[in-house]
């Protein structure tokens, strides 16, 4: 990949925007609003009995003794296909948990595995194997169960992925008004390696290997500097829109502070991958803006890129700076019953 500075901007960098040419975010149901109502439906068939410190509508679950639990599951022909080989396959199941961990400030422990496959590929099973291992032994999480079947559809890979959280663990729902956005990592990276017919080398390895920035992360939290945060996964303008609701607050993205890879530039415009494509498992949180210097300090020593992309706001609505916001390039759930 090509290297991406670390340093912050300068001093006399462009001040955000002002409003008259902002639009806000298209309405529309996306698999947000219909994800969610799988969800209600769910909790209201079922009781709560005291063990939860927090419960659904963040990227895991907080339990007593700072416990922190998330669950993930890839389907072939949804969240993967041929241009991820098997070990890319078994790596990527657990990157998407480590992510959510991540994004709570929580250290990955343990996992565990279920697997649903049509037939028994000794093969394709050894090469998920060594992917999940290079993972297990990348962030330091152990395999200790879970579950073997066979499938009449396509292969699923569910992992359920515990970790500790010693510090308060992060929330979507603490950003407040006038809070810097930021983002780790290039958005829109990984999403081109999936998107597009002829991807560049980069967004394919962006896409076979997540590396969501947990240390980084752990650091942000423990430090005590971040407001809200979450995982980047779904895309800028599914996302964002999710942590301001959570927050009761708005926003203002300016796109030129989106960080560009040099893969993307060759593109054209690469707005529509940066804000609508989904895959990156990177970052989304807010701070405080006299935290920036040393936001880039602690990213300096992780080695993580980092970018201010814009600002919480008072008024309600999420809004990109001079453009409109491209639909979002993944639904899990089409907007019909």
């Amino acid at each position: 990949m090509a290297e991406l500075a670390l340093e912050p901007p300068s001093s006399d960098s462009e001040p955000l925007p002002p409003r008259p040419s902002i639009r806000p975010i298209p309405p529309h149901e996306d698999s947000s609003d219909l994800e969610q109502e799988a969800i209600d439906l769910l909790l209201q068939r079922t009781n709560t009995y005291g063990q939860t410190v927090l419960g659904v509508g963040d990227d895991a679950a907080v339990l007593t003794d700072g416990w922190v639990i998330t669950v993930d599951t890839l389907v072939e022909g949804t969240h993967f296909d041929s241009r991820l080989a098997p070990d890319d396959v078994g790596f990527k199941s657990v990157a998407v948990s480590v992510s959510d961990l991540a994004s709570m400030g929580a250290s990955p422990k343990w996992m565990v595995l279920a697997l649903s496959l049509p037939q028994m590929d000794r093969q394709w099973i050894e090469a998920f194997a060594d992917g999940l291992a290079e993972a297990s032994a990348k962030w330091k999480c152990e395999l200790v169960g879970g579950d073997t079947t066979r499938s009449t559809g396509p292969k699923v890979i569910s992992v359920t992925m515990g970790g500790r959280c010693h510090a308060q663990p992060a929330t979507r729902s603490r950003g407040k008004a006038g809070h810097t956005i930021w983002v780790t990592g290039t958005p829109g990276l990984a999403g081109a390696g999936y998107l597009l017919a002829s991807p560049p080398a980069a967004a394919l390895a962006a896409l076979r290997r997540p590396s969501p920035p947990l240390e980084f992360a752990i650091e942000l939290v423990n430090r005590e500097l971040v407001g809200a945060m979450m995982d980047l996964s779904d895309g800028l303008a599914t996302d964002l829109p999710r942590l301001a609701k959570a927050s009761g607050v708005g926003a203002i993205v300016e796109p030129s502070r989106l960080p560009v890879h040099a893969a993307l530039s060759e593109l054209g415009d690469p707005l529509p991958l940066q804000v609508a494509a989904g895959d990156d498992y990177q970052l989304l949180f807010t701070a405080r803006p006299e935290f920036e210097s040393e936001i880039y300090r602690i990213a300096a020593a992780k080695d993580v890129l980092v970018s201010p992309i814009g600002e919480l706001t008072a008024d309600p609505e999420v809004m990109l700076a001079h453009r409109p916001w491209p639909e979002p390039a993944f639904s899990h759930f089409q907007a019909t019953r």
